[in-house]
């Protein structure tokens, strides 16, 4: 084999290692925008489990924790956000609260055939009783240049990081009826 040609593979290796369930990131709020005035310094509540519809199958809920890995990314991406997440914390009566639902996740595929997996969500933002916004999300999978030696239940997990790096960053500067990621999976 050439030089040339050892270095070429090698590089679509490197590239097609970071690939899965990326996607654009939104560019971060500049010190004194709109979006840092909204939510920095405050407290958002979430609990530690997100809900399941009924769209979701059982063998996803049976068998992945992708419900507990969402919120646990929420948090981690908002805290790079200088966003404070708690989860199952005690909201007071005027406290921001995100609640978040996965609407739907598709498992198809194998490390065998190649990976086709994503996950659908919802969140809406409370501050009390009265919804200040709302937004949805869908994140997709093929599980990456090495997506042969993952799980199913990895890929959606990489999903839902995603998806979570999405939410934080909408928490940012919340808007109602948002649509993020991979839109075109959104119904």
């Amino acid at each position: 084999m050439s030089k040339f040609f050892k270095s070429f593979i090698l590089g679509i290796v490197v590239v097609s290692f970071f690939v899965g369930c990326g996607g654009a990131k939104p560019a971060p709020a500049k010190k004194g925008s709109v979006a840092t005035k909204n939510v920095h310094g405050k407290t958002v509540y979430i609990s530690s489990r997100a809900t399941y519809s009924n769209n979701v199958p059982p063998n996803i809920k049976a068998e992945c924790s992708i419900d507990t890995q969402l919120m646990t990314w929420i948090q981690r991406y908002a805290a790079k956000r200088n966003i404070n997440v708690i989860i199952d914390g005690k909201p007071k009566a005027n406290d921001l609260v995100l609640k978040v639902r996965i609407t739907d996740a598709i498992s198809a595929g194998h490390a065998g055939i190649g990976h086709n997996k994503y996950v659908v969500i919802s969140g809406k933002l409370y501050k009390g009783k009265k919804l200040k916004a709302s937004f949805k999300a869908a994140r997709r999978s093929g599980g990456g240049y090495f997506g042969m030696y993952r799980s199913s239940c990895s890929v959606l997990g990489s999903c839902v990081k995603t998806l979570g790096k999405d939410t934080a960053y909408w928490l940012e500067n919340p808007t109602n009826n948002a649509r993020l990621g991979d839109t075109y999976l959104i119904r």
